[in-house]
């Protein structure tokens, strides 16, 4: 009786460091991907940097605001089972990645002049409607009207 008792829990200890372990391999995993809101860069006025991102499911997204810029992050497409978000201008927001597919995201103050950006998060399930809402929303942009059509084009 204390034999099988003894294998019992030194099982039951063994699964749960196992258990332990995996959990803690894949939290070791997840990344910490910094975007930029920013005034101007390479790419041109009023951009986050970078503009395209490819992240892993579990992966956090850190949108790092400028001083007194007025940038904020807010999302216009998420994938199935993702969350939106809608962050406040010129503070830092933190975005973890849910769920495969293609993420739209613009700045609210600053959309409509071309500040937007796009994330790949493993596959892109949902590649045909960040496509639809990016070509719409262009079309309203005044400025930088290619940065979506540009980031959408790294999406493999």
């Amino acid at each position: 009786m204390n034999r099988t008792r003894n294998a019992a829990g030194r099982l039951v200890r063994l699964l749960c460091v196992g258990t332990m372990a995996v959990a803690g391999a894949q939290a070791a995993q997840a990344d910490d991907i910094r975007i930029r809101m920013l005034d101007t860069s390479a790419s041109g006025p009023l951009a986050f940097q970078p503009g395209f991102v490819k992240a892993k499911v579990g992966d956090t997204v850190i949108f790092e605001p400028t001083p007194n810029g007025g940038h904020s992050s807010v999302s216009l497409l998420v994938p199935p089972g993702a969350h939106a978000w809608s962050g406040e201008a010129d503070t830092a927001l933190r975005v973890k990645l849910e769920a495969e597919g293609v993420y739209l995201y613009a700045c609210a103050a600053h959309e409509r002049m071309g500040m937007v950006g796009v994330i790949q998060v493993g596959t892109p399930v949902n590649l045909a409607a960040a496509q639809a809402m990016a070509k719409k929303t262009s079309a309203t942009f005044v400025m930088n009207k290619d940065r979506f059509t540009q980031a959408l084009a790294q999406v493999k």
